[in-house]
């Protein structure tokens, strides 16, 4: 039963800092540096930056390669199912773990991603006599609400009085489109917006079922929808009841990169505000640094990181997470995404070159969340 306790707080200066959607791989791939020597150098980058906060994503696959659980509905996971899952030996945390601590040994908070469900997040389960990713589609939906149930109460109740905010899923409401145009999805059942809420709803319970004080958080793609005719407001209207901060993700120059169109990222987040009247954040918004074919490079790129934190802050918004700090520069990682087409961009994100050295975006990053965190600390 979820007992009523006080909600953990967003700190007054708010919550300021990177967002990272990749594997540990995509830490400074260039380097040769091991699984705690890449932690180690992003714990100091982060400090470097001024950041009071990090997004990373709990990857399915990472902590769970393999489902051995025979559970088949969500009335059937039970307190020591959960308990078995943190306890078994085939269950892998030690990265997670490392990671968590490390980010509150310096003072910055840890904010969660569970239960993203790109294909290549989602863990293997045995199908008859073959070896398969426990897609909805190929499990049943109902089963995989049930394993997403059971894999994220254990990590909530692991991480327990360590992490206080926890991001459902990543960017669902566009589940549809992610699949159909970029297939970093796979399945009919991301085009349903009733198992979409479903997921919502059996993340939001998992969360607040191991600690009630838990702020959950949902990133809302805001740019234009092809299976929500009503828009993205809308669907943050659906989900209200189910979040404690409003996410957006604004990326207004994902196809040119001129002009810098920062003022989108204000009016995203006075769209979010006036939807929902809950606290709004930036959970992802960024300015890559190549190709120059598609209009962008590291001048603009600085530009956009000190003018979207700006019309940020002048929306109302209470944090904003760049994505992200260090970017894949071209390296292969594990994941979706490719360095062709229109996705030609998503290696480029960073602020820190392949080389080591720090592009301009660094500085002005680092001033602009600097100025944001004194700026609401002088109002409180």
């Amino acid at each position: 039963m979820i007992q009523k306790t006080e909600k953990w707080k967003i700190p007054e200066d708010g919550l300021w800092g990177f967002s990272h959607c990749g594997s540990h791989d995509t830490w400074y791939p260039w380097s040769s540096l091991s699984y705690e020597g890449k932690l180690s150098r992003l714990l100091c980058d982060l400090k470097a930056q001024g950041a009071n906060s990090f997004r990373p994503q709990i990857h399915w696959h990472r902590v769970e390669p393999l489902i051995d659980s025979e559970v088949r509905r969500l009335e059937d996971v039970t307190e020591d199912m959960v308990r078995a899952y943190i306890e078994s030996p085939s269950v892998k945390w030690k990265e997670y773990d490392m990671l968590i601590d490390g980010l509150i040994s310096e003072g910055i908070e840890p904010h969660m991603v569970v239960g993203a469900a790109y294909d290549f997040q989602i863990p293997q389960v045995k199908v008859g006599e073959n070896f398969v990713r426990a897609l909805p589609d190929t499990v049943g939906r109902d089963r995989y609400l049930a394993f997403l149930y059971l894999h994220a109460r254990a990590c909530a109740k692991r991480y327990k009085g360590k992490v206080h905010i926890w991001q459902l899923e990543n960017e669902l409401n566009c589940a549809g489109e992610t699949m159909l145009l970029v297939r970093w999805r796979s399945g009919r059942a991301w085009l349903d917006f009733g198992f979409l809420t479903a997921i919502i709803e059996v993340l939001s319970e998992a969360i607040l079922t191991e600690d009630s004080t838990n702020l959950r958080s949902h990133n809302f793609y805001c740019s234009l929808r092809l299976f929500s005719p009503a828009g993205w407001r809308q669907d943050i209207k659906r989900w209200l009841d189910m979040l404690d901060i409003i996410g957006v993700d604004p990326y207004p120059n994902y196809i040119f990169g001129w002009p810098v169109m920062t003022k989108v990222v204000g009016k995203k987040v006075r769209q979010a505000r006036e939807a929902g009247g809950k606290p709004v954040m930036v959970l992802e918004s960024g300015y890559p640094a190549k190709p120059a074919r598609r209009g962008v490079n590291e001048k603009r790129q600085a530009l956009y990181a000190r003018r979207a934190v700006e019309e940020a802050v002048s929306a109302g918004a209470c944090g904003f997470y760049y994505y992200q700090l260090c970017s894949t520069e071209g390296y292969p990682v594990e994941g979706p995404w490719s360095n062709k087409f229109f996705q030609s961009i998503e290696p480029w994100w960073g602020f820190i070159r392949k080389d080591d050295s720090l592009r301009p975006g660094w500085y002005a990053y680092k001033e602009a969340i600097g100025k944001a965190r004194e700026g609401r600390m002088k109002k409180h």
